[in-house]
């Protein structure tokens, strides 16, 4: 006769009620110290923190986001999360058509989660980053999203110990926050794989020194790896500088002679200026396709990165991350190519533009 199997009893989940009975509190100041919450003493936080860890202390997922909703329901139906930017006036970002898209992303998106964004600036007059820093965590408000700095940089004396953030994009550099962005490489290859399959072989790419920079020269490494890949006779350096004015941008076109340009909105403007019939002399397409209408290029999804940014800070929420984290999570949103009449539509390459047109006027 078969022996009958022995199941092990789990051991027993440690619950708050130990916890509370061990560090010698309420259940309450414990849920509260495991949740983040303020007013909790940093040694008794600690005390906590050290027998939940002794006891393999995990809290229950589904009770969790159930009880999430229902201290969420007490503000309104909707927590807030801190729409952070560097812009010297609140709204100042709304001129950004890519920062927009990022907006009304994460908005959405926090509505779903049962929260709502409002919006902060770190530079509106009289305004300092410790103060700011006090004002949110007075406000009760735990999670912040950063949108992209008015310029590239740091942020200095924030106490983000008291929060859980996510950041859009490539412009924070200091801190290490988590930070949501388009793939950059993607953005290159997306860009360079569809304009090779309509027939272009000359492609210049024509960038700044510091965008390409600021995003780890993602868009030089594709352009490096595309180049091994290309006839010698059809390959174009690319114009990397910062002396961003027409006058440097037509002394390499014309030296380079590209059937295409790869490049943002300021250098389609010269080349129309210049009267080069785009597509027919030379075509063109946007690195960033929220730039402009009506021309061919790469969308980086902003909405999407908004989403996502949201979704990241929610998630450290419910699992009471707070400050600047251990190890960077760096979440990328796949790009995606939008066709426009700014190219050909045919799989035959442009003629070169210098045959084409001859010398091109830089005045």
């Amino acid at each position: 006769m078969a022996r009958p199997l022995r199941i092990p009893q789990a051991e027993p989940r440690a619950t708050l009620i130990d916890l509370a009975r061990i560090a010698g509190v309420s259940k309450m100041t414990v849920s509260r110290a495991l949740r983040g919450e303020r007013g909790i003493a940093a040694e008794t936080r600690a005390r906590i923190q050290t027998v939940a860890d002794q006891l393999g202390y995990r809290p229950d997922p589904a009770v969790s986001e159930l009880m999430g909703r229902l201290r969420r329901s007490r503000h309104t139906g909707l927590e807030p999360l801190a729409w952070l930017t560097t812009y010297p006036a609140i709204g100042g970002w709304k001129s950004n058509p890519g920062t927009c898209e990022m907006y009304y992303g994460a908005a959405a998106r926090a509505e779903k989660l049962g929260y709502r964004l409002e919006e902060f600036s770190l530079n509106t007059p009289g305004m300092t980053a410790r103060r700011l820093s006090t004002i949110l965590y007075s406000q009760g408000i735990r999670g912040i999203v950063l949108a992209p700095l008015l310029e590239h940089g740091g942020i200095q004396g924030f106490a983000w110990q008291h929060f859980a953030t996510a950041c859009c994009g490539h412009s924070l550099l200091t801190p290490a926050l988590h930070r949501v962005s388009v793939d950059q490489y993607d953005v290159l290859r997306t860009a360079w794989r569809h304009l090779t399959a309509l027939g272009y072989r000359r492609i210049g790419l024509c960038v700044s020194v510091n965008d390409n920079e600021r995003i780890g020269r993602r868009w030089q490494a594709v352009q490096l790896v595309e180049r091994e890949a290309t006839p010698s006779t059809d390959r174009v350096d690319p114009l990397l500088t910062n002396d961003w004015c027409r006058e440097r941008f037509f002394e390499w076109f014309n030296t380079h002679q590209p059937d295409v340009v790869l490049s943002l909105t300021e250098v389609r403007e010269w080349m129309r200026a210049a009267g080069i019939r785009v597509p027919h002399t030379c075509g063109f397409a946007l690195l960033r396709l929220d730039q402009a209408k009506n021309t061919a290029g790469v969308d980086h999804r902003f909405g999407d990165i908004g989403a996502s940014a949201v979704s990241l800070v929610v998630g450290e929420l419910s699992t009471n991350q707070y400050g600047i984290p251990e190890v960077r999570k760096s979440v990328s949103v796949e790009s995606a190519w939008i066709d426009g009449p700014t190219l050909r539509a045919t799989a035959i390459a442009t003629p070169r533009a210098a045959a084409a047109m001859g010398v091109l006027s830089t005045t």
